[in-house]
């Protein structure tokens, strides 16, 4: 009760102390309008169609006096209120870690370097209105631990450039006392009038939290989310207040850790959203991921899982620093080969049910870029770009807005219209599941999406919460890409659709585990066959008014591991995981999956394009380096086809696509009015089109690297 009351106090001063109204300006927070500058600069801002920029915050209070934080407060204020005027949505970067600095960047930080122990020490009381009153418990103890109680840090420089002392570590979002000094400062981001903030650093480092409190809610969630029973089963134990805190993959309750750490962050992100709506209701907040598995924080180790934060009532926006250096730029590398993100884009995008997400990408200048002509940097702004717009997500550029970008841009500002309100759409849909991967098993959702890419095939990503909340009715065909652990639940839900009439195609021994990685008493994939055990060969199977295809997936020793050799200068973030999974950024994004699965694979592709029953958005020709999605706008009866030319090279040499031939999937009870289309960044030109049974066929003449349809529905 005091801790309420204290609570309370605190937001009723901050209000008094900054005379916070409740913010009247509701930003437009539609994927469809978001076009990111990176700079804060009106003749940029205006000259690139931008619609959202970076906005000034709140001062770091451990590093200003408090007449001074006043005084940069209202100067905020000003700032972001002239940028709301004007018409722009603002963000803001918010860092979650603990800076400190060392004498020199080759000494082992301490704990009381931290920057935030002096604030403690010093000026914590002219600030106890915002964060509240000092705590026992002095910010050394809020720091990630290992388990002998030392910390990891990072230490940033530019690229190119040598690091400084300055080092930065995390805070626990176990501890009481860090969440209410970062809500603090959540709530005076949001009264400075900005719309939103990404939030740095959206993981629990690798290797740690052994603290107190981690300890404490560990054994919570435990007793609330792991059934005795099950415990007994798995562990042989279900004393939990006994247990030791796991360290390593094949410890005792290892998978329920790595869950556990994923909701906690996500849990820390809710009560930072909750935080920062006390002041303003529209506020968003984003983590700032990866997003695609093998690298960063990604639902493993680091606990950045995109499942969760993309709930409803976490994360408003998906922030992701997505692409490994040059090597996952989108284009036609020096082999041939096409490099493409769309899978981790599409999985994404998934994840966020279709909220914003925005793409941190690849470095394009130098000095990771080295000596990057205009003809260059135009080139690979803009495939970045289409890449990101094709697959429902915004780019940020990271430094330089070439002409190639700025065209794009002026492209897309007048189609707003269009992509206002759309959402991807196809009637196949993959189903994509992080669970696999925090039970150290495998699941081939990602290389499955680069198969069915390459062969022309337009599809979509579903989540397991898709399942449970029913998200199915648009689709005609499901992908089980190998997923070993399916609860019951979700497996009666999938015999449902099937039995409604949709396909299912399922790959290997899916739905052979439940949630808890114990094998399931049943198998509802099996009851479909009218089997026992799943069969060594490929068939066919009638359920209900659809129907179960099933094709057989025997693991290799080998269990299809990329090969791949780990870069110096690896992620801060943890390993690539190359030596555990196969569904990784170096097979589906660079074309290096296992021949035998890639084989395997394209089977599924072969069932889906010459299914006799199925009509299917594909391209209907030979197109290598060509890539379609489409999408829906369901209120204004749109439907409309994205084209990606990935037939650039790192010197700008754009090689155009030509007559290309697509079939499109209309929805259903619809048909097609008027079609219009342009490969080139010009204006939109009506085209003919053919219709034929729940489908229309385009001749696309030309798309130099990205191609917009727009097809009106009646």
């Amino acid at each position: 009760m005091k801790n309420t009351l204290c609570l309370c106090l605190i937001l009723l001063l901050t209000s008094v102390s900054f005379g916070q109204e409740k913010s009247t300006w509701q930003p437009l927070a539609d994927w469809g309008h978001w076009r990111l500058g990176q700079k804060a600069d009106l003749e940029f801002l205006a000259k690139n169609h931008m619609t959202i920029t970076f906005g000034s915050g709140a001062p770091n209070f451990e590093s200003i006096s408090r007449d001074d934080f006043n005084k940069k407060m209202n100067e905020a204020k000003t700032f972001n209120q002239n940028y709301h005027d004007k018409g722009y949505i603002v963000l803001r970067y918010l860092s979650t870690s603990l800076g400190g600095r060392t004498a020199t960047n080759k000494d082992e930080p301490r704990k009381d370097q931290i920057e935030m122990l002096q604030f403690y020490n010093e000026q914590w009381d002219n600030f106890k209105d915002i964060i509240g009153p000092k705590p026992a418990d002095d910010p050394t103890t809020w720091i990630m631990v290992r388990p002998d109680g030392t910390f990891p840090h990072y230490r940033y420089a530019p690229y190119g450039r040598e690091t400084t002392g300055g080092f930065e570590a995390w805070g626990c979002p176990d501890n009481p006392y860090y969440v209410r000094m970062m809500e603090g400062k959540i709530r005076q981001q949001a009264a400075t009038g900005i719309d939103g903030s990404y939030v740095d650093w959206t993981h629990i480092a690798g290797g740690t939290c052994y603290c107190s409190y981690t300890r404490q809610n560990f054994i919570a969630y435990l007793q609330k989310n792991l059934p005795a029973d099950v415990a007994m089963a798995k562990y042989g134990t279900a004393d939990f207040n006994q247990i030791k805190l796991p360290e390593k993959r094949g410890d005792k309750f290892w998978m329920e850790w790595i869950t556990f750490r994923c909701q906690a962050v996500a849990e820390f992100h809710h009560k930072l959203r909750q935080a920062a709506r006390e002041i303003n209701p529209y506020f968003m907040i984003a983590g700032n991921v990866y997003g695609g598995f093998g690298y960063g924080p990604i639902a493993y180790d680091a606990a950045g899982n995109m499942e969760m934060l993309g709930r409803d009532g976490y994360d408003d926006f998906i922030y992701s620093e997505m692409q490994e250096y040059l090597d996952s730029a989108p284009r036609k590398n020096e082999q041939g080969m096409k490099i493409t993100n769309s899978p981790a884009l599409k999985f994404l995008s998934a994840a966020a049910h279709g909220k914003p997400v925005i793409i941190y990408a690849t470095e394009i200048t130098p000095p990771i870029f080295p000596d990057p002509t205009e003809k260059c940097l135009s080139a690979m702004a803009q495939i970045n770009i289409a890449e990101a717009e094709a697959n429902h997500t915004i780019f940020r550029e990271k430094r330089e807005t070439p002409p190639g970008a700025t065209a794009m841009y002026s492209f897309l500002a007048p189609n707003e219209p269009y992509l206002l309100g759309a959402q991807l759409y196809s009637n196949v849909a993959i189903l994509a599941s992080l669970n696999q991967y925090l039970a150290d098993e495998l699941s081939f959702a990602f290389s499955t999406s680069r198969v069915l890419a390459d062969r022309g095939i337009s599809h979509v990503f579903i989540v397991e919460d898709d399942l449970l909340k029913n998200r199915l009715e648009n689709f005609e065909l499901i992908v089980i890409p190998y997923i070993p652990l399916l609860s019951l639940e979700k497996q009666e839900v999938l015999k449902k659709f099937a039995e409604q009439g949709g396909t299912l195609l399922v790959l290997g021994t899916s739905g052979i585990k439940n949630e808890y990685n114990l094998p399931n008493k049943k198998n509802v994939f099996l009851q479909m066959m009218k089997l026992k055990e799943f069969p060594g060969n490929e068939n066919t199977y009638k359920v209900g008014k659809g129907k179960l295809i099933y094709l057989p997936l025997s693991i290799p020793e080998n269990r299809y591991l990329v090969k791949m050799q780990l870069k110096a200068d690896a992620t801060t973030f943890g390993p690539t995981m190359a030596d555990v999974f196969p569904d990784i950024p170096e097979g589906y994004t660079r074309g290096k999956i296992d021949p035998q699965l890639h084989q395997i694979l394209n089977g599924i592709a072969s069932r889906i394009s010459e299914s006799p029953d199925i009509k299917i958005t594909r391209l209907m020709n030979p197109a290598p380096y060509v890539e379609i999605t489409t999408m829906r706008q369901t209120e204004k009866n749109f439907v409309l086809l994205h084209l990606v030319n990935y037939d650039v090279t790192l010197d700008g040499t754009i090689t155009p696509a030509e007559n290309l031939l697509v079939q499109v999937k209309i929805p259903a009870g619809k048909k097609v009015n008027k079609v219009s289309f342009s490969g080139n960044l010009a204006a939109l030109q009506e085209i003919p089109f053919k219709s034929g049974s729940g489908v229309v066929t385009l001749k696309i003449p030309k798309v130099e690297l990205y191609g917009l349809t727009v097809m009106e529905l009646q």
